[in-house]
């Protein structure tokens, strides 16, 4: 499949470079970790900053990095005789194939951290543990959503170009910003935004957990329909 499809092996050399980036993000974290410690006269607790920042890094390639190169990976796969539903089934492996290995990475490197701060900083209790990292149903889950985030960004840069990356920057401002303001905010604010804040901390606390698996499983549904219409419908550029 892969073989006739050259637009979805075009990133093969930025793989390994990907992978190169969620290390060096974790090697980041790990400095700013121990800065932290060495310079805090009280630090209290340490954290495994370099597994978390490892883990943002994990999501940034996979879901912008492989969406903005998702429209020339098409019309490079499209010009060369590869059918559409080749082309999203071979991107589609690669951006798996990223993910399974990354996750085996980040986790690799959990395990490194603990060792190291541990070791490090044993006088001070750990912060906060990783524990979904291990948790099955959690990590299948956050890869079918990076899978089908990176495929309908992808897919939005192909159809509407630039403007997709206005529509990608204020949905990540807006759970950069927004979200952790909704789920911080408490009794006592009397601005309107704050009012609405109260009120979706409130449902969204009180949904049931098969209420969230229906909004991912909607949610999931319309990404993966929308991909395929818009891989139908998109012009070779």
């Amino acid at each position: 499949m892969l073989r006739n499809c050259p637009g979805a092996r075009r990133l093969s050399g930025s793989f390994v470079g990907n992978l190169l980036l969620i290390a060096a993000g974790f090697l980041f974290g790990e400095i700013l970790l121990f800065l932290i410690m060495l310079t805090d006269d009280d630090p209290g607790a340490w954290f495994c900053m370099g597994t978390a920042i490892a883990l943002v890094m994990l999501l940034v390639t996979t879901i912008l990095f492989y969406g903005v190169g998702y429209t020339g990976a098409f019309s490079l796969a499209l010009s060369m005789n590869c059918t559409r539903r080749r082309f999203l089934l071979g991107y589609s492996r690669r951006i798996l194939l990223h993910l399974v290995v990354g996750y085996a990475l980040v986790l690799g490197l959990y395990q490194l951290e603990l060792l190291i701060g541990r070791a490090a900083f044993a006088d001070y209790p750990l912060e906060l543990e990783f524990g979904f990292l291990t948790d099955w149903p959690i990590v299948l889950a956050a890869m079918a959503g990076m899978l089908l985030l990176a495929l309908f960004t992808g897919a939005m840069f192909g159809r509407f170009g630039r403007k997709a990356g206005l529509i990608v920057y204020f949905v990540w401002m807006f759970f950069c910003f927004v979200v952790p303001k909704i789920f911080s905010a408490e009794p006592g604010g009397e601005g309107v935004f704050d009012q609405a804040a109260l009120l979706t901390q409130s449902a969204l606390l009180r949904m049931p957990p098969a209420g969230w698996y229906t909004l991912g499983a909607i949610a999931a549904i319309s990404m993966a329909v929308t991909v395929v219409v818009l891989a139908q419908k998109q012009m070779v550029r």
